[in-house]
């Protein structure tokens, strides 16, 4: 398989709104201009990549081709995922002082072995969220 990386990644969230001013707000992430109706947002990330958020039993409940042996499990509660972002590196300072201005601990940064800095915080609903600092080739 050639990969292209990852298109979309979603997470149930409690209160889609609160999430939205969140990752818009504080990250700094920008709201894609897709209609998925109420409950629910799409998070644009970066040229090609998505975060989705969705509220509890909201997902795939409107016309999505889902039968209930698939994503059933997703839908109904808030679960717990750990979330990678690549980021430009010289964004990992800026974020943490957005991150300490909105009163969210972080963690970090931290250099790991190969000496990129990561950037650790969790999101309204408890969702640790990874920030990976890369510098392009």
């Amino acid at each position: 398989m050639r990969a292209l990386g990852y298109a979309e990644i979603a997470i149930v969230v409690e209160d889609v709104e609160r999430s939205v001013r969140f990752y818009v707000d504080v990250v700094g992430y920008e709201v894609a201009d897709v209609d998925v109706g109420e409950g629910g947002r799409i998070m644009k990330v970066g040229p090609d990549h998505f975060l989705g958020l969705w509220e509890p039993n909201v997902w795939g409940k409107d016309g999505l081709p889902f039968d209930e042996t698939y994503g059933a499990e997703f839908r109904k509660q808030v679960r717990q995922a750990h979330l990678v972002f690549a980021i430009y590196e010289d964004e990992i300072e800026p974020l943490k002082e957005r991150l300490i201005a909105a009163d969210v601990p972080v963690h970090g940064p931290e250099t790991h072995g190969d000496g990129s800095l990561h950037l650790y915080a969790s999101d309204p609903d408890g969702h640790p969220m990874e920030w990976w600092g890369k510098t392009p080739s």
